[in-house]
């Protein structure tokens, strides 16, 4: 059933959406047919469809794609917000999978023994508020490519829809990685290597985000000493953080702490 005044807000229709709230002109009557096709198989594809294309985005040209958003080319993507929240869901679900499948002689992962007092309130503060910390990485990065990279001329909350678009395919990369190790206890490779190879590819992603966002912007060598920079920077944001919590669970008497945040 097609309406000339928007059976949602009152304004007057002259297209198939309304111009005030954006619902459908055509509402017609709810049958199993249409429930089944528009609000559910419609609304499943296209959902996937905006995670898939967002995901693949931010994997194959994050700063472009961050650039484009940018600019208001957003209807294919997903929220990278949100995004986000369902990667780093998946990253801790993948990471915990070594439980799952328990050791190469089949036993289940014990009990964590903490090295000291600092060590166990350090590890639970930063296993309780993972999301957040991770999420830092957003502000961090945001603020720093905001000095580094002027001549976009991008305001820091613009910024932010960069980092956010480079912090979710760290997140997926992890995810990813986090498979191979169950894995590894068919394949016998060693799991230091293979984090260390994980550990590489990521900042060799950033390194790549940042310069697919800006390279264009500045010479090879310019766009690389700021990317050195950017990386300098953030390294020390992070330490000072983690100072400044490692100060506060130890009561300010600095010792040795061993955390597995994740594990």
């Amino acid at each position: 059933m097609k309406n000339n005044i928007c059976l949602n807000c009152g304004k007057k229709l002259t297209d198939k959406f309304c111009s005030g709230c954006g619902q459908k002109a055509d509402t017609r009557r709810i049958t199993f047919k249409n429930l089944l096709y528009n609000d559910v198989i419609q609304g499943v594809f296209n959902l996937e469809l905006g995670i898939l294309y967002t995901a693949k985005q931010a994997l194959l040209r994050p700063g472009q794609a961050a650039l484009d958003y940018i600019a208001g080319k957003r209807k294919r993507f997903y929220n990278i917000f949100y995004l986000i929240l369902l990667t780093i869901g998946a990253l801790i679900f993948t990471n915990n999978m070594g439980d799952l499948f328990g050791d190469q002689s089949g036993e289940l992962v014990t009990k964590k023994v903490y090295l000291n007092e600092a060590s166990e309130k350090l590890d639970k503060i930063i296993s309780q508020k993972r999301n957040i910390i991770l999420f830092l990485f957003v502000p961090f990065a945001a603020f720093n490519s905001f000095v580094l990279f002027r001549k976009k001329k991008l305001n820091v909350s613009e910024h932010s829809i960069l980092s956010g678009m480079i912090l979710l395919g760290i997140l997926l990369l992890s995810t990813l990685g986090n498979i191979y190790f169950p894995l590894n206890n068919f394949l016998n490779f060693s799991a230091n290597i293979a984090s260390l190879v994980i550990t590489a590819i990521i900042i060799m992603y950033v390194w790549y985000g940042y310069f697919n966002a800006f390279g264009g912007d500045y010479s090879n060598w310019g766009t690389t000493y700021r990317i050195m920079l950017f990386f300098v920077l953030l390294c020390l944001e992070i330490g000072v953080l983690f100072l400044l919590v490692f100060g506060y669970v130890s009561d300010w008497k600095f010792g040795e702490v061993r955390i597995t945040p994740f594990g």
